[in-house]
């Protein structure tokens, strides 16, 4: 009954992986016309390490970021990335306890853990075309690889269990983790317990990821980076992801990302660029 729950339920996810991929095309099909404008001939610079950070929407979930580029010449950088990012599964279903008068926690029907990613790795950038318009666009591509940490925290529910006869009163049993021969529906739950409530229980599950993706830079200031961009990410982990009480739970994901950037530049060295080629002299 669980698994019909989930299938004919309507499905409340992030946002799916064709928005995303409409919105990339959308971008990069117009980030020509933006790159149109008065030729900029101060000093740019030449050498440049970046430190940004960032936030994405994912196509399962949702990711913030710090970067670190070191630059090894004028248009490539060693880059370092540490992520921290949450994992959904694509049947998840909004829900709410219909005891509570609309004041009750949100939940996912038969989720079993909140699924949390801790990431560390290094990659290469490549500038492929440079700025030299006010406000034009500089475009890289970029390639990252290294190790994740998925942490594991246990959803606990209070599951009702009766009621009393003489008072009509609802039995609740606090603290108790889904139970998918029990909870048929959204009317076996009273409420979600707090986030709080597992945190000392968190499990970890090792894996690995690697992502690749186009970085579409800005910014008007050349000492300053605002960026878009969006690429694909896989990921596996030594264990299945235990999220929802059924049996479609994976090791391995694939997912679409889109991304806003921010950051400066760091120990910057300047040099003056020809407006011709934009490439530095």
């Amino acid at each position: 009954m669980l698994i019909q729950y989930l299938c004919h339920t309507r499905m409340i996810s992030p946002p799916a992986p064709r928005n995303l991929l409409s919105f990339l095309v959308f971008f990069i099909l117009t980030a020509s016309g933006f790159a149109q404008g008065v030729i900029d001939d101060q000093p740019k610079i030449f050498f440049r390490n970046e430190r940004t950070w960032s936030g994405s929407l994912v196509s399962n979930g949702w990711a913030v970021n710090y970067r670190f580029a070191r630059r090894n010449d004028a248009f490539s950088s060693m880059i370092f990335d540490a992520d921290f990012a949450s994992i959904r599964h694509p049947k998840e279903i909004q829900s709410q306890s219909p005891y509570k008068g609309g004041w009750g926690r949100t939940f996912v029907f038969g989720k079993l853990n909140e699924v949390f990613v801790v990431r560390a790795g290094a990659g290469y950038q490549k500038e492929i075309f440079s700025k030299f318009d006010q406000g034009g666009i500089s475009i890289r591509y970029f390639g990252t690889g290294g190790v994740s940490l998925g942490l594991l925290k246990p959803i606990y529910y209070q599951k009702v269990v009766g009621y009393n006869p003489q008072t009509y009163e609802l039995l609740i049993e606090e603290k108790s983790p889904f139970d998918p021969d029990y909870m048929q529906s959204i009317y076996d739950i009273y409420d979600k317990e707090s986030f709080f409530i597992g945190l000392d229980e968190v499990r970890i599950n090792p894996g690995l990821f690697a992502r690749a993706g186009l970085c579409f830079e800005y910014s008007s200031e050349d000492d300053i980076i605002n960026a878009l961009e969006g690429g694909i990410q896989i990921e596996s982990f030594l264990n299945k992801m235990p999220i929802l009480a059924i049996e479609d739970n994976k090791r391995l994901f694939f997912s679409l990302f889109a991304t806003y950037r921010f950051g400066k530049v760091l120990d910057a060295r300047r040099r003056m660029q020809t407006p011709s080629s934009g490439r530095q002299k």
